[in-house]
């Protein structure tokens, strides 16, 4: 599994880990996401999105630089 943020979550970035059987978590920004209900039908379907395995990468990433700044 790959946790990302939201600045690593263009379709190339997603399709990568995808073709290695790798499942990725990455939030989509409003951006993306209204440019692809802009599209319609041709958006394609949003990628699944785990928002509890979000919210612990989060608290490890905030943790982690906790850390850094002691």
């Amino acid at each position: 599994m790959v946790l990302a943020d939201k600045a690593y979550s263009s379709r190339a970035i997603r399709e990568h880990p995808r073709e290695r059987g790798i499942r990725a978590v990455t939030p989509v920004p409003a951006d993306q996401r209204g440019h692809r209900l802009r599209r319609g039908s041709r958006g394609g379907r949003p990628p699944a999105f785990d928002r509890e395995t979000c919210k612990q990468r989060n608290t490890v990433e905030w943790c982690m630089n906790r850390l850094k700044q002691w």
